[in-house]
């Protein structure tokens, strides 16, 4: 029979309101003209994922990928994501790299979307604009200082008392509620054009480290993303590396009660302020002075601590009555059995911020120590109740223990 998780047992909660796109065309980072080095390992990378994506031939490199996907404003979904370059550590030292995401509608992939990125490398005009690749938790929604009592190493095997949560700042309701509704209005008037991707961009940089992070903006739906790699220094005498990923974004705006990715995380912590806008792109797991590290790998120890941030959208108010409640899995030989579970984190009114047309989406944490865990293969489940909805959502993620 399983026990629950009692004592040092930490529950912490960071909330906000639909997070908005940072980096928007008017204070996005200037294009610098293409070098000729660059725009010839541009156009390898165009050329070799046009390929890609009309045959499916992808490279035998082994970039291992990990994404999340995130509610944004303006019905965008936000997927940071992060690949591993060790395959390529010592083919590729100036990068540089093409994402290009293709829609899918009924389980095939679009042939009537074309590059903007190759049209203005052709034929020139206005300089595309670089699309939203960040969020942000506005002054206020936040508390300072809030995500920074949260945040731990994984050696840090004591974490704080069970059931703190922390306080919201109150803000002006009407005010939030103007400004979503202006949002709103604009994003009915931006239609996306059905004839481009509905993202792509290219990245150079100089390989510092073996893993690359940045970020993706589309709509609900379904996608292939295409990620394109080659030496700069190179392109004429190498290969690009290609590596295809579909993701699916759902549909975080029916208003249905959902769960976004769940995050595990080393740590969350408060930046003195927010990245520049030529920062923040290399940054994707930061939103605004909040900074979230996500777990190279889901592997820990009994000494760690098991961190998790999520997205809990669309629940209702006033009168907000919400429960989360964190069960935990061990598979071995294919059989799945509840280890363990905690003690139901209650949120209210006083805890979530407050809606905007019962439309809006607060972040949680929580932290685990396993010390109580032996070594295997686990699941984590976390179930969101909402009473005054009625609604149930839940999602899962996986780790090994050691």
């Amino acid at each position: 029979m399983c026990s629950r998780l009692r004592l040092c047992l930490g529950v912490f909660a960071l909330f906000s309101l639909p997070l908005a796109p940072a980096v928007q065309a008017a204070d996005s980072p200037t294009r610098k003209p293409l070098t000729s080095d660059e725009r010839s390992a541009l156009m390898s990378l165009l050329k070799a994922v046009d390929l890609a994506q009309e045959t499916d031939v992808v490279s035998d490199a082994n970039l291992s990928w990990e994404t999340h996907v995130l509610k944004a404003g303006n019905e965008v979904g936000y997927v940071p994501f992060r690949l591993s370059l060790s395959a390529l550590a010592d083919a590729v030292k100036s990068a540089a790299m093409y994402v290009r995401v293709v829609s899918r509608h009924d389980g095939y992939r679009s042939t009537e979307e074309d590059s903007s990125i190759r049209e203005w490398i052709l034929h020139g005009g206005t300089l595309p604009a670089r699309p939203p690749e960040t969020m942000t938790i506005g002054a206020g929604e936040m508390p300072i200082g809030g995500p920074a009592v949260s945040s731990g190493r994984r050696s840090i095997s004591a974490p704080a008392e069970a059931s703190a949560v922390l306080a919201m700042q109150q803000r002006q309701f009407e005010k939030e509620k103007a400004a979503a509704e202006a949002a709103k209005r604009r994003a009915e008037l931006k239609q996306r054009d059905p004839f481009v991707f509905p993202f792509e961009e290219y990245y150079f940089f100089d390989v510092k480290s073996h893993v690359v992070e940045r970020a993706i903006g589309v709509p609900p739906g379904e996608y292939d993303v295409f990620i394109g790699i080659i030496d700069r220094a190179r392109a004429k005498t190498s290969s690009a590396t290609i590596v295809r990923h579909t993701i699916s974004v759902p549909d975080f705006w029916n208003l249905e009660l959902r769960l976004s990715s769940l995050m595990l995380v080393t740590g969350v912590r408060t930046l003195a302020s927010a990245l520049a806008a030529k920062d923040q792109v290399e940054h994707p797991y930061t939103f605004g002075r909040a900074e979230v590290t996500p777990v190279s790998k889901p592997i820990f120890t009994t000494d760690d601590v098991l961190s998790v941030v999520y997205q809990i959208c669309n629940y209702g108010s006033p009168d907000a009555d919400v429960t989360a409640e964190y069960n935990f899995y061990r598979t071995a030989n294919g059989t799945r059995t509840l280890f363990n579970h905690t003690l139901p984190q209650q949120l209210t009114d006083s805890d979530l911020p407050p809606p905007i047309a019962w439309e809006t989406q607060g972040f949680a944490m929580q932290r685990v120590p396993l010390h109580q865990f032996p070594s295997g293969e686990y699941e984590l489940e976390i179930v969101v109740r909402d009473r005054l909805t009625r609604s149930t959502a839940r999602e899962t993620t996986t780790f090994t223990v050691r």
